[in-house]
Protein backbone atom coordinates (compact mmCIF):
# COMPACT_ATOMS: atom_id res chain seq x y z
CA UNK A 1 0.00 0.00 0.00
CA UNK A 2 1.32 3.44 -0.94
CA UNK A 3 0.97 6.77 0.88
CA UNK A 4 -2.45 7.49 -0.67
CA UNK A 5 -3.84 4.14 0.51
CA UNK A 6 -3.89 2.34 -2.83
CA UNK A 7 -1.87 -0.58 -3.97
CA UNK A 8 -1.16 -2.52 -7.12
CA UNK A 9 0.21 -6.00 -7.57
CA UNK A 10 3.89 -6.42 -8.27
CA UNK A 11 5.41 -9.21 -10.27
CA UNK A 12 8.71 -10.58 -9.05
CA UNK A 13 10.92 -13.34 -10.36
CA UNK A 14 13.26 -15.56 -8.41
CA UNK A 15 15.65 -17.93 -10.15
CA UNK A 16 16.74 -20.91 -8.07
CA UNK A 17 19.67 -22.95 -9.37
CA UNK A 18 20.89 -26.33 -8.21
CA UNK A 19 24.32 -26.32 -6.56
CA UNK A 20 27.39 -27.41 -8.49
CA UNK A 21 28.77 -30.54 -6.88
CA UNK A 22 32.55 -30.94 -6.81
CA UNK A 23 34.60 -34.03 -6.10
CA UNK A 24 37.68 -34.90 -4.11
CA UNK A 25 39.95 -36.17 -5.43
CA UNK A 26 39.34 -34.12 -8.55
CA UNK A 27 37.67 -35.81 -11.51
CA UNK A 28 40.08 -38.17 -13.24
CA UNK A 29 42.55 -38.25 -10.33
CA UNK A 30 41.97 -41.66 -8.78
CA UNK A 31 45.12 -43.52 -7.75
CA UNK A 32 46.28 -46.52 -9.77
CA UNK A 33 45.82 -50.05 -8.51
CA UNK A 34 47.86 -53.25 -8.75
CA UNK A 35 46.46 -56.69 -9.61
CA UNK A 36 46.15 -58.80 -6.47
CA UNK A 37 46.75 -55.88 -4.07
CA UNK A 38 43.96 -54.38 -1.97
CA UNK A 39 42.74 -51.02 -3.29
CA UNK A 40 40.78 -48.29 -1.53
CA UNK A 41 40.00 -44.76 -2.71
CA UNK A 42 37.07 -42.59 -1.63
CA UNK A 43 35.44 -40.17 -4.02
CA UNK A 44 33.79 -37.49 -1.88
CA UNK A 45 31.22 -35.02 -3.21
CA UNK A 46 30.72 -31.53 -1.76
CA UNK A 47 28.92 -28.32 -2.59
CA UNK A 48 25.40 -29.65 -2.03
CA UNK A 49 23.42 -30.86 0.94
CA UNK A 50 24.57 -34.02 2.72
CA UNK A 51 24.03 -36.90 2.75
CA UNK A 52 25.19 -37.90 -0.71
CA UNK A 53 24.62 -41.17 -2.56
CA UNK A 54 26.89 -42.51 -5.29
CA UNK A 55 26.29 -44.71 -8.33
CA UNK A 56 28.28 -45.93 -11.32
CA UNK A 57 26.26 -44.43 -14.18
CA UNK A 58 28.38 -45.34 -17.20
CA UNK A 59 31.12 -47.83 -17.86
CA UNK A 60 32.13 -50.22 -15.11
CA UNK A 61 34.65 -50.48 -12.32
CA UNK A 62 37.61 -52.81 -12.84
CA UNK A 63 36.93 -56.46 -12.01
CA UNK A 64 37.30 -57.03 -8.28
CA UNK A 65 36.40 -53.48 -7.23
CA UNK A 66 33.06 -52.21 -5.96
CA UNK A 67 31.51 -48.88 -5.03
CA UNK A 68 30.01 -48.20 -1.59
CA UNK A 69 26.94 -46.17 -2.61
CA UNK A 70 26.68 -44.46 0.79
CA UNK A 71 30.30 -43.36 1.22
CA UNK A 72 31.74 -43.14 -2.32
CA UNK A 73 34.51 -45.60 -1.42
CA UNK A 74 35.87 -47.72 -4.26
CA UNK A 75 37.52 -50.77 -2.79
CA UNK A 76 38.46 -54.37 -3.36
CA UNK A 77 41.30 -56.24 -5.00
CA UNK A 78 41.78 -55.65 -8.74
CA UNK A 79 41.63 -58.96 -10.60
CA UNK A 80 42.90 -58.01 -14.06
CA UNK A 81 45.30 -55.46 -15.52
CA UNK A 82 44.07 -52.72 -17.84
CA UNK A 83 42.41 -49.33 -17.93
CA UNK A 84 38.79 -48.80 -16.93
CA UNK A 85 36.64 -45.85 -17.90
CA UNK A 86 33.56 -45.13 -15.81
CA UNK A 87 31.47 -42.29 -14.44
CA UNK A 88 30.19 -41.95 -10.90
CA UNK A 89 27.19 -39.75 -10.21
CA UNK A 90 26.74 -38.22 -6.77
CA UNK A 91 23.26 -37.15 -5.70
CA UNK A 92 22.72 -34.87 -2.71
CA UNK A 93 19.83 -34.87 -0.22
CA UNK A 94 17.84 -32.47 -2.42
CA UNK A 95 18.33 -34.38 -5.69
CA UNK A 96 21.16 -32.23 -7.12
CA UNK A 97 23.64 -34.32 -9.09
CA UNK A 98 27.23 -34.13 -10.24
CA UNK A 99 29.27 -36.53 -12.35
CA UNK A 100 32.91 -37.57 -11.98
CA UNK A 101 34.51 -39.36 -14.94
Amino acid sequence: TNASGTSSPATVTITVSAPTLTFSPATGALTSGTVGTAYSQTLAASGGTAPYTYAVTSGSLPAGLSLNTATGAISGTPATAGNASFSITATDANGATGVAS
